[in-house]
């Protein structure tokens, strides 16, 4: 378990020329340890108590997410690359494999943010073609060890 703690911890080393400050890359750090200890549904509260911080450090961490001493595109930009470089990225033919998937949520709210007119795929006539909802994806690269991708043949090729 020790040696996964220090694995994490390498990778987010990694990230701090992306933070002005000394203080704002060390909330990144616990932040990123209490979304992954967390067990509670996702929000500030539920990471700090993970981490066991009490509420005294809520509107601390609360503006983390609104600083200007580190850049979200920055941030991305930097994980990205450390993605690419990663040597257990999985290659078909020489190309990065990813994998995606998303799904829709029908809201009844007219007025909510983010609702939206999304068209059903389905063979399913008593499903409507269209709903109103939002819409959650993630896109994700590929990542294997040898033995966990013994055959090429179960992967769709990216393009």
């Amino acid at each position: 378990m020790r040696e996964l703690y220090q694995g994490l911890e390498q990778i987010m080393v990694q990230f701090r020329p992306v933070f002005r400050r000394e203080a704002t890359f060390e909330w990144f750090v616990l932040l990123l340890w209490g979304i992954m200890l967390s067990r509670q549904p996702p929000a500030v509260t539920s990471y700090l108590n993970a981490l066991g911080l009490g509420e005294g450090y809520y509107h601390q961490a609360l503006h983390w997410f609104h600083s200007s001493a580190f850049s979200v595109d920055a941030l991305c930009d930097s994980w990205g690359e450390w993605l690419k470089k990663h040597v257990a990225c999985h290659r078909l033919k020489g190309q990065r494999v990813y994998v995606g998937d998303g799904i829709k949520v029908g809201k009844e709210g007219r007025k909510m943010p983010g609702v939206k007119r999304l068209h059903q795929e389905s063979e399913d006539v008593s499903k409507a073609e269209w709903i109103r909802g939002h819409y959650f994806s993630a896109l994700g690269l590929l990542l294997s060890a040898e033995q966990a991708l013994a055959s090429d043949s179960h992967c769709v090729e990216s393009s």
